[in-house]
């Protein structure tokens, strides 16, 4: 654990418990938010086939899925 991590837990515990639930929330929220592991490469490997013309339109993919008419 990092020196800064630690120095903020402890600072945590200092907080009464409606504060350290708070701020718990808070980070759980932001790590919830972090990419998963590949999710850049996948938006890097989607961007090189956009580029590359390698793509479907919506209008495209409703068809081959039969929902052209809906």
């Amino acid at each position: 654990m990092s020196k800064l991590l630690e120095e903020a837990i402890q600072r945590l515990r200092q907080l009464p418990e409606p504060m350290q639930d708070t701020a718990a929330r808070t980070v759980i929220r932001q790590l919830e938010e972090e990419p998963e592991p590949g999710d850049r490469e996948a938006v890097t490997a989607g961007l090189e086939d956009y580029q590359r013309g390698d793509f479907v339109t919506l209008d495209q993919w409703r068809h081959d899925m039969g929902l052209a008419d809906r």
